[in-house]
């Protein structure tokens, strides 16, 4: 980061505009900006690099075993809902208090939604809710619950896990609000939101407004090898380019038994979700300030916190719960 930089912005107060404060401002560095640069003057703009670069410091800061780049934390929710085969007649079970790509993704896989109550305070699906949801709805058709980070706060992984467990559901974490949080387990651990220890993957966001900004971007991370396998296919129109998933070596492979470059085979649609190098460079350079964004939010929303208080029980902040909170779309003041 530039000398001074991030000092800045710590304190750049003095042009708010005296009706609201902004919903989020991205600081875009220029290093950021010469890091994009760099791109543009190599040879890849996209599937490059700059991606498989970005997706290993993905892995790194939230411990998952893979990570996929894609184009949104929309197309990393329903690439998992996708990759999960859900399928008409299934049911996706999403907190009734999130953004509605949470909702959608699954539906547009062909799943039903069930919404389940929050926690009145934090806005979280607890395990009694999940349970109260379970119940009303026929359990055998229910393939997938969407456990949703809110706000920086880490949804009850460890509770959620013990239910969906007694009846055959998986777990999908929206951690779009979520990188760089934590949770603590019962036995005292601490663990990073998309470590995926609970669930079979999680989908990060990186629009403007969350803890880095791509411009548009997002990630899954899992630990299934399987499953990131399904999600890296899709994400590139479902197109294999492995020998050993071709269903006509004959055609794939040339006469030594090394396969043509020309050819793919598509097993089933996909889509073009792909992130550029372009992206993936900016999400990179914006990774490795992420400790100064997280803590800069920490420290809005405890202003915000000690400002309101004031106001209550009329205006009150939402309880915080979990280790290490990084609060979304807290706004940063010019």
């Amino acid at each position: 980061m530039p000398k001074g930089s991030g000092h800045y912005w710590l304190n750049r107060t003095k042009k708010q505009s005296p009706d609201f404060l902004p919903y989020g401002r991205q600081l875009v560095d220029e290093d950021d900006i010469a890091a994009v640069n760099e791109v543009l003057r190599s040879d890849w703009l996209t599937a490059g690099p700059a991606t498989e670069a970005f997706e290993k410091a993905i892995t790194e800061a939230t411990g998952a075993r893979y990570a996929i780049a894609c184009s949104s934390g929309t197309a990393a929710l329903h690439l998992i809902s996708v990759a999960l085969g859900l399928r008409q007649n299934d049911v996706a079970v999403v907190p009734a208090i999130t953004f509605l790509a949470t909702a959608n993704s699954p539906h547009l896989a062909g799943a039903d939604i069930v919404f389940t109550d929050v926690d009145p305070d934090t806005g979280l699906m607890t395990a009694e809710t999940f349970r109260q949801a379970i119940k009303k709805h026929p359990p055998d058709r229910i393939k997938v619950v969407f456990a949703v980070h809110l706000n920086g706060q880490a949804a009850p992984l460890e509770e959620l896990s013990a239910v969906a467990k007694e009846h055959g559901i998986a777990i999908v974490e929206d951690g779009c609000h979520a990188l760089g949080s934590t949770y603590r387990t019962a036995d005292g651990s601490q663990n990073k939101v998309g470590d995926c220890r609970y669930s079979a993957a999680t989908a990060f966001s990186f629009h403007p407004v969350k803890t880095i900004a791509m411009g548009e971007g997002g990630a899954v991370t899992t630990n299934d090898t399987d499953l990131a396998q399904r999600v890296r296919s899709l994400r590139n129109h479902g197109m294999e380019r492995d020998p050993a998933t071709f269903s006509y070596p004959d055609q794939g492979l040339d006469r030594s038994g090394s396969p043509n470059p020309w050819y793919y085979e598509m097993h089933s649609p996909g889509f073009n979700y792909r992130a550029s190098d372009i992206h993936c460079a900016l999400g990179l350079s914006q990774l490795s300030k992420l400790s100064l964004f997280s803590e800069r939010r920490r420290q809005l929303m405890k202003l915000y916190n000690e400002e309101l208080a004031g106001l209550t029980p009329a205006v009150m902040p939402v309880h915080r719960v979990g280790i290490l909170l990084i609060p979304y779309c807290t706004c940063i003041p010019y």
